[in-house]
């Protein structure tokens, strides 16, 4: 059985299709979610509800506490031990969540890079903490624009991991990850994506309805359990409401903008990502096709 990957843009339907796809053909899922790791974070990651989680079983969801790292190294060992055990048992394996990084690991592989200078990697730890990862953002888009146009402007794990490599070695961390080097591993690879209005509306009924859920509550006991400074908390939906406590953003039509904004943001850069990186993937435009019935067509012939 060839595991299948279902991937695309923030809200555009990855976890319900997955639930009900597989139902239908006797799957597990692993979650390819860098936010869905991280304990006591389930409204602002969309995670699955508990209720989807016992119709099917999933994988690397609340692996860790939001102070813990989980590198894409540390994703494809677990995902290839897991996709072996998942196929032990007679069932299918599908992959699903939008973080291209993990994927493209899996998928295209990643290069070992080395060690970094500590010295250095505590330089940009201490930057980091004191301008911010956007102005480190920047920096690193002058040494290493190709790695930069990869992550989030709000991702210091990943702008520090670039830039001290770059400090320390003297070449682009991007120069050592090589896509060419397929593994032998074959996947399924569909990208669900949409119009940038039509996701603009879905975005905009998704932060509603976090909000509504608690998003807010969510991070003030994120606060409270010691977590102000964790990284995960700079992620979107999560940054913006702590904007809202701390009184930068005064209203809560203006938190529900301000994560749309940037929500909308994100999405480009992910289709951008997607497209340089599984070119040979079926793509699935969900205003005008039934993803469901694509998939199912599509991998009909290698179930067994």
């Amino acid at each position: 059985m060839i595991p299948i990957i279902i991937t695309g843009p923030t809200a555009t339907g990855k976890t319900e299709l997955a639930i009900e796809l597989a139902e239908r053909l006797n799957a597990e899922i692993i979650s390819a979610d860098s936010m869905q790791i991280y304990r006591y974070m389930d409204i602002g990651t969309a995670k699955p509800s508990k209720e989807d989680r016992h119709r099917v079983k999933h994988y690397l969801i609340d692996i860790r506490d939001p102070n813990e790292s989980f590198s894409a190294g540390e994703f494809v060992e677990n995902s290839l031990r897991l996709i072996d055990e998942i196929h032990s048992k007679g069932k299918q394996v599908l992959i699903v969540g939008g973080t291209g990084f993990y994927i493209d690991a899996l998928v295209n592989g990643l290069d070992q890079v080395g060690p970094v200078s500590e010295d250095i990697k505590r330089f940009f730890d201490d930057m980091c903490e004191e301008l911010g990862s956007f102005y480190l953002y920047e920096w690193l888009n002058l040494v290493d624009e190709k790695w930069a146009k990869n992550i989030s402007p709000s991702d210091c794990q990943r702008i520090k991991r670039g830039l001290s490599y770059y400090v320390d070695k003297g070449i682009p961390l991007s120069s050592r990850f090589h896509a060419s080097e397929k593994r032998s591993l074959n996947f399924h690879v569909f990208v669900l994506f949409a119009s940038k209005d039509f996701l603009k509306k879905r975005i905009e009924e998704r932060a509603k309805k976090m909000l509504g859920n608690g998003l807010i509550e969510e991070v003030e006991k994120l606060l409270k359990l010691g977590f102000a400074y964790a990284n995960p908390l700079k992620a979107i939906g999560y940054r913006e409401v702590l904007d809202f406590l701390r009184g930068k953003i005064s209203k809560k039509e203006e938190l529900v903008h301000e994560i749309v904004k940037d929500t909308l943001a994100f999405t480009k850069r992910q289709i951008t990502f997607f497209k340089s990186k599984f070119p040979e993937a079926t793509w699935i435009n969900i205003e005008n096709q039934e993803p469901l019935t694509v998939i199912l067509d599509a991998v009909s012939g290698h179930l067994s």
